[in-house]
């Protein structure tokens, strides 16, 4: 696969990468547990042979980083791994402060350090900051941090539209942004988007799939997930007339976006790894199919999120 410079730093990824939360600890659709570490450790190297240059990580996702350390071990050539640091305490609901939080952060920096057999993170990134987190007392720390050589870049992964508008006023110190992007989710496209362009910020896109949404399991959504059934089915069909799967048609959709780049997936599967490297191969789609598709619209915005679908799953029940 082609190199790409990730916004102004001076780490080349591929358009492809692989996102480890699946690896780590159960995750998606139904909670598939991980397989076990001889196959998680497997298909790291496998997909480091065929090419993926960024592994995405963060200390909350299980044994990820365990894994991609172990993986990693007696490599001669590492790919880019870009871990997260959470601002709150296990279990907290409001960000750390003052001592609390540079004995956090601190803390869970070591850890990384210690479990990717590194001495340096290539890039560090606030995990799912979705409201006001940047203060001075941060930016001193990660100022600190970057002084010491613990990390190299950092950056912000964000869901919604304020949190990375909000990153974006320090371009200087958060040179990446991780966000939700996929074919039903296009609302970063007016404003965020063109903002990174614009400030040489790198942008990585997760949810490309909008865990499994976007894949063949659309058919088994459950009744209070029904607008996403709805525009995942025209899409699919959009899909089928072209003849690609689904997951091929959101893939490549998201692949050769003009502000992206680097898109993860998810996956335990080397079918999948082998597919989506099929879609890479591709190139992007057709200028109409790609018009078709951003005619397809989810009717409750509400469901882009999927930190949503649990309550909205209690709401159901008890109507």
């Amino acid at each position: 696969m082609e190199r790409r410079r990730l916004g102004s730093t001076d780490l080349w990824v591929t358009p492809l990468a692989l996102g480890t939360v699946e690896l780590g600890m159960p995750y998606g659709l139904g909670l598939p547990a991980p397989p076990d570490d001889g196959t998680c450790i497997r298909f790291l190297r496998q997909a480091i042979d065929s090419g993926i240059g960024l592994l995405d990580t963060a200390a909350a996702y299980g044994r990820s980083e365990e894994l991609i350390g172990r993986a990693l071990t007696g490599l001669g050539q590492r790919p880019v791994v870009a871990t997260k640091v959470s601002l709150r305490a296990a279990g907290g609901t409001t960000p750390l402060t003052g001592r609390a939080l540079v004995a956090h952060v601190e803390a869970s920096v070591c850890r990384s350090l210690r479990l990717l057999g590194t001495d340096s993170l290539d890039l560090l990134q606030l995990h799912s900051a979705e409201d006001t987190c940047v203060t001075d007392e941060l930016l001193a720390l990660a100022g600190d941090l970057t002084r010491r050589g613990w990390v190299r870049y950092w950056g912000v992964s964000t869901y919604g539209e304020a949190a990375p508008l909000e990153a974006l006023g320090y371009p200087d110190r958060f040179r990446a942004l991780q966000v939700a992007y996929n074919l039903l989710d296009r609302r970063l496209d007016d404003r965020v988007l063109p903002a990174c362009a614009r400030l040489g910020v790198g942008v990585i896109f997760r949810s490309v799939l909008l865990q499994g949404v976007l894949s063949d399991r659309w058919r088994q959504l459950p009744p209070h997930l029904a607008p996403l059934q709805t525009a995942a089915q025209a899409a699919a069909a959009l899909a089928q007339q072209s003849g690609m799967t689904l997951a091929e048609l959101a893939v490549r959709f998201a692949l050769h976006h003009p502000h992206a780049h680097t898109v993860l997936f998810g996956s335990t599967s080397p079918a999948e790894l082998a597919a989506n490297l099929r879609a890479v191969a591709a190139g992007p789609l057709p200028a109409d199919l790609a018009a078709a598709v951003r005619l397809v619209e989810v009717s409750d915005t509400d469901l882009l999120h999927p930190g949503n679908w649990s309550h909205r799953q209690t709401t159901a029940q008890q109507n």
